[in-house]
């Protein structure tokens, strides 16, 4: 059911990301300013993080400090103090475009090699104790903790979403032409630019897996629906099932760490909850109608947080 809507200082725009730590949750909006809210959606405190959007955040769980990213291809590490309502700037780092060796091109760096240039980061993403962002210009960068760079790969495609498995060996990445997946180096090395691709598979973002990665759900390329994909032996993959329900585009999957709920929402206003079975197979258990699109999803164990326009969060329990 629909537990809450909040109605304490909303963002005067669209809330674009959000992500949930420790009993509260961030916000980031068009404006690019972050919010924080309690579990219950009453505000506790906001600054300003970028001049422009607040693309993405993630967030380090060892420690709960808070990363952003924007337009200007920086990416931002905030120490949060809730005490005293404070968000302290402790690392920046900027986040540039390819040199053409990934595409075996070392030619390309005099004459067309963009690693001077900004930009836009697009997504972020926590796995371990790295931080992965993909950006428009087509790269996948893997930052330390502390914002060092440890390994960027290029894959020359605007990067629009990004899922890496649990550990660390695969990623998923892609826009509205299909899902890469690709094998991730273990050392850091700023020169391991070429992306191994393992396979593609047909649909658009975003994409989740669950723990072991038996199991891939994608929006498929209609935009409405979502594919469920099997993955034997990390080898082979087969769409096994399709979700169907939504009436307008997908903007959003989640998988419950359980493994056996899958959340999905977008701009038809419909939050929907599929349980899977003993048979592996993914029913629809409740939907919920909510009073704006939604752009973003986070979850908790007891609840999940739906975001939309001009600052609307919709708090729905499980």
């Amino acid at each position: 059911m629909l537990d809450k809507i909040c109605t304490e200082e909303l963002h005067t725009c669209d809330i674009i990301s959000c992500v949930f730590h420790n009993g509260y949750i961030y916000t980031g909006g068009d404006h690019g300013h972050i919010k924080v809210y309690t579990v219950d959606l009453n505000a506790v405190f906001s600054w300003k993080a970028h001049e422009q959007v607040v693309y993405d955040l993630a967030v380090n769980p060892n420690n709960g400090d808070i990363y952003s990213c924007s337009l200007d291809g920086q990416i931002l590490q905030w120490r949060i103090d809730l005490q005293s309502k404070h968000a302290q700037l402790i690392n920046s780092a900027t986040q540039t475009g390819p040199s053409g060796k990934g595409q075996g091109l070392p030619g390309v760096g005099e004459v067309g090699s963009l690693e001077d240039s900004p930009a836009n980061v697009r997504k972020l993403f926590w796995r371990g104790d790295h931080l992965y962002a993909g950006d428009e210009l087509g790269s996948i960068c893997r930052w330390t903790a502390d914002l060092k760079l440890e390994l960027k790969q290029e894959y020359f495609t605007e990067i629009w979403c990004l899922y890496v498995n649990e550990d660390e060996s695969l990623i998923y990445s892609g826009r509205d032409n299909d899902i890469v997946i690709a094998s991730l180096p273990q050392k850091a090395s700023l020169e391991a630019r070429c992306v191994q691709v393992k396979g593609n598979l047909a649909g658009r973002c975003p994409v989740v897996a669950n723990k072991d990665d038996s199991k891939i759900a994608i929006v498929n390329r209609n935009g409405m629906q979502v594919d469920i994909w099997s993955n034997k032996d990390g080898n082979e993959r087969t769409k096994i099932q399709t979700l169907k329900d939504h009436d307008m585009i997908v903007n959003c999957i989640s998988m419950d760490p359980s493994d056996k709920t899958l959340i999905t929402a977008g701009w038809d206003a419909k939050v929907n909850f599929w349980k899977r079975g003993e048979d592996g197979v993914y029913s629809l258990t409740k939907s919920v109608k909510v009073d704006s699109y939604v752009n973003c999803l986070s979850l908790t164990p007891r609840c999940v947080y739906a975001c939309g326009k001009n600052g609307y969060i919709a708090k729905i329990n499980k």
